[in-house]
Formats: C-alpha cells, sequence, structure tokens
C-alpha cells in the first residue's frame, strides 16, 4: 500500500466519486460467512485508502468544528503506515484493518455529503 500522506497534491487533484467510496465500503462491510480472499481484502483496502486520502484532503469544516478534527484525527491514525497489514499479517487482521478503514470512509464521506448539500443550500 502507498506511503503518501492523506493530504498529499496528487489525492487534492482527485475528484470525489461518492458511488465509488459507497461501492468500496459496501465490499468492505459486506456481511458473509467467511473471509474473502486476500487479494479481495488488498484490493478493497488499497481502494479505501485512496478514497479516504481523497476525502482527507477536501474542506471539510476542519477549522470551525470538534467532531471533525476529531474525524481527522482518526484518520490520521488508521493511515499511519505502523498500523497496516504487511505480507506476514493474517488474513483475519488484513481484514479488519480493512472494515476499520471501510467504516472511517463512510464517516468521512456522510461529513462530504453534508457539505456539499449545505454549499448547495448556501448559493
Amino acid at each position: 500500500m502507498g506511503t503518501q500522506s492523506a493530504t498529499s497534491s496528487e489525492a487534492a487533484q482527485l475528484p470525489i466519486v461518492l458511488e465509488a467510496v459507497d461501492e468500496s465500503v459496501a465490499t468492505a462491510l459486506a456481511v458473509g460467512l467467511a473471509v474473502p480472499d486476500r487479494p479481495v481484502i488488498e484490493a478493497t483496502t488499497r481502494d479505501l485508502v485512496s478514497h479516504l486520502r481523497a476525502l482527507m484532503a477536501e474542506d471539510l469544516g476542519f477549522d470551525e468544528d470538534p467532531a471533525v478534527q476529531a474525524l481527522f484525527r482518526e484518520g490520521y491514525r488508521v493511515l499511519d503506515l505502523t498500523r497496516r497489514p504487511t505480507e506476514e499479517s493474517t488474513q483475519f487482521g488484513a481484514y479488519q484493518y480493512m472494515r476499520e478503514v471501510g467504516l472511517l470512509a463512510r464517516r468521512f464521506a456522510d461529513v462530504y455529503r453534508e457539505a456539499q448539500e449545505q454549499d448547495e443550500a448556501d448559493g
């Protein structure tokens, strides 16, 4: 998985496609009787990390809202490279990390949607 920061210029240039975020989150959080294969976990995690970085590059009211500040702290904690699964990590550990990133991406997407709705209402 990448080593770029959550606010890299590349992430800032990517458009936010909420449908893609929703699809990746749904894959990560789908309830199943078996843990997905490791390649599926890895691919979904890469997608989610990319979505999360792009969402974190947006202006979501960080300066004004303590709840958004707490969300960003959680985002930086989750994206910390030392927390990410490695090749040696168990499949279940990688699965749990994927779900954690998915849940966080969903929360960021909700804040982004609210900000977009507010922008539309304001003008």
